[in-house]
């Protein structure tokens, strides 16, 4: 399956912007941010076509992923 996967923030240096990866069905959230060295320790947010998902959530082939990074400030 392909999903297109987006990314914001600190997780740029992790690949480019925007791009399609190829995963086997029935692959996880947590298997996409292995592929691109995304560790779980981070506090991260992530959308699957726009709604909140877990490292558990399952994907389906066509999903959007949009991978934030912390943002702080004050």
């Amino acid at each position: 399956m392909k999903v297109k996967v987006k990314l914001y923030g600190d997780f740029l240096r992790q690949g480019p912007e925007e791009s399609i990866v190829e995963l086997q069905d029935g692959s996880t959230v947590e298997e996409l941010l292995k592929h691109f060295e995304i560790s779980e320790r981070n506090y991260i947010i992530i959308l699957v076509n726009l709604k909140r998902s877990w490292f558990e959530g399952a994907l389906k082939d066509g999903d959007t992923v949009s991978i934030f990074s912390p943002v702080g400030g004050g």
